[in-house]
């Protein structure tokens, strides 16, 4: 089986990677975004080195190999960062599994910050060949149902303008194909976002570190994926002329890569190749733990922890996706999922 294993850097050091350099059937390719080039011992056995523009983080690496080699990609094609351990500190674990990966196969367990819940080290349900994993049980608001995490709502301008209907809205965005779909009258993006089924189990992973296998990265055309690259490094002011929503004026190539980390699992439709319930598997340890005073709902697998919003909230999305002042923008009001600012 052939393995490519691609690597987004800016100035991480990369003697990790030497451990694989000589793996049998492996190929590196190592996309650089920082000044600092990557360490020559390196490149000398890598099959690539090449500079990219620092726009959009990881995904800036990860989309161009795809769209560069997409004719040319191998059996198993493996996404990481230039320093993976930060999400994954059993990846040396994880690329010793690769005959196991599912065809969509999370490489991430948790940040620093969260390694002291219990959750993320007692329930075991997504875990690869005793390598710590954990993928995440989200609301249609891509917000945690097992456990309290305020970040998205505070720190994602577009979770507190789409709120409850998170999800739709970027799928419809991200994954229309054809591309032709995702352009016209706002009235034409309001019936796509109304029009989006979300799927009967919803994750997102914490980190962009992921395997997947030829058959599924081709599911998706070439032009797909260029548009994807497209729309992450085009600067936002750049947004409308290069054919998207103006609304995307007000976003940088940073947050757009965030919104890609909440939404990756989607647009692979990973959740196919989850083998359990997630949810269901580790709802009794996440019910057991403290809960917090303010959480209205605490652990379920059909509410959001703290507002108590049903995991498929009826929201109204209104506005004009052209632009126009800011009380007139497309956006979406639901009845329960509010930002901590509203009444």
């Amino acid at each position: 089986m052939s393995i490519d294993l691609v690597v987004t850097r800016y100035r991480e050091p990369l003697g990790w990677l030497e451990p694989y350099l000589a793996r049998p059937g492996w190929r590196l390719f190592v996309y650089n975004t920082g000044k600092k080039p990557p360490p020559a011992r390196i490149c000398a056995l890598a099959t690539l080195c090449r500079q990219v523009p620092n726009a959009g983080f990881e995904w800036h690496g990860y989309l161009r190999h795809i769209v560069d080699r997409y004719d040319q990609l191998a059996d198993t094609t493996i996404f990481v960062q230039g320093d993976p351990y930060t999400v994954s500190p059993d990846m040396d674990c994880l690329l010793n599994q690769t005959s196991s990966y599912a065809p969509v196969q999370v490489l991430s367990w948790v940040q620093q910050a969260k390694r002291k819940m219990e959750l993320f080290s007692r329930c075991h349900a997504s875990y690869l060949g005793g390598c710590r994993v954990w993928v995440e049980p989200v609301t249609a608001a891509l917000r945690p149902m097992l456990h309290g995490d305020r970040w998205l709502h505070r720190a994602c301008r577009m979770a507190k303008r789409f709120k409850g209907a998170l999800f739709q809205f970027l799928y419809s965005q991200l994954a229309g194909e054809p591309v032709e779909s995702t352009t016209g009258p706002a009235a034409v993006h309001r019936a796509l976002i109304t029009s989006t089924r979300v799927p009967a189990r919803l994750y997102r992973a914490y980190g962009a570190q992921f395997g997947a296998s030829r058959g599924e990265l081709r599911g998706r055309s070439a032009a797909f994926y260029a548009r994807l690259l497209l729309w992450l490094t085009t600067p936002h002011d750049d947004m409308g002329r290069a054919g998207f929503l103006p609304i995307w004026r007000a976003y940088t190539t940073k947050e757009k890569a965030i919104l890609i980390e909440l939404m990756w699992m989607s647009l692979f439709r990973a959740e196919r190749f989850i083998p359990t319930d997630v949810c269901r598997e580790c709802l009794g340890i996440a019910a057991s733990l403290p809960r917090p005073p303010d959480a209205k709902a605490g652990a379920s697998c059909d509410r959001d922890y703290f507002s108590a919003a049903p995991r498929l909230e009826p929201c109204n999305v209104t506005g004009d996706g052209w632009g126009g002042p800011p009380s007139k923008r497309l956006k979406a009001k639901c009845p329960i999922t509010k930002n901590d600012d509203e009444a």
